[in-house]
């Protein structure tokens, strides 16, 4: 065997791993909100791009809208890593805290409940004082990008909660 053939072999196997893997991926409709965001993102920086570097003449609504987009994805894209419990966490404290791995991830649950609905009670504040102020470039009040990233944390603590319940009463069965 020569070794094209050895390279010819791992360049196969590595092809069957990865349609193994995509085939493994869990993309479905609950997917759509965070990736037709994305795309719009993808659009506006594109055409921020675009027309600042190639016809050298900036629109000056890519980038407001840019940022609100990317704040916006960032929240709606959470709900979907919280309910495939896909969030970055430190495995270390995982190894270390095995015997009380239940315990931690309730105490996270309760923190992290907390945290969004103090944030989202903040928002609810914060867009009924500023439902006026318009966006600096985009025709729209400011109020919207408050009003959509307080139902995307309304929905967090809803997903959290559950998640509570379904640890805690799933050693009941």
């Amino acid at each position: 065997m020569s070794v094209n053939d050895n390279i010819d072999a791992l360049i196969d196997a590595q092809e069957r791993d990865e349609v193994e893997q995509l085939k493994k991926l869990d993309v479905g409709l609950r997917d759509l909100p965070a990736l037709l965001i994305f795309l719009a993102l993808f659009v506006t920086v594109f055409l921020q791009f675009f027309t600042r570097y190639v016809l050298n003449d900036s629109l000056a609504f890519t980038e407001e809208l840019a940022r609100y987009l990317l704040i916006v994805l960032t929240f709606v894209a959470a709900i979907r890593c919280q309910l495939r419990d896909s969030h970055i966490r430190l495995e270390l404290v995982d190894g270390l805290a095995a015997k009380f791995l239940k315990q931690v991830k309730l105490l996270s649950l309760v923190l992290s409940t907390v945290f969004f609905g103090v944030f989202a009670y903040a928002l609810w504040g914060l867009a009924s004082k500023t439902w006026r102020l318009q966006m600096i470039s985009l025709p729209f009040p400011k109020y919207y990008l408050y009003a959509v990233v307080m139902i995307a944390l309304v929905i967090l603590v809803a997903v959290h909660v559950r998640q509570f319940l379904t640890l805690v009463l799933g050693d009941r069965k």
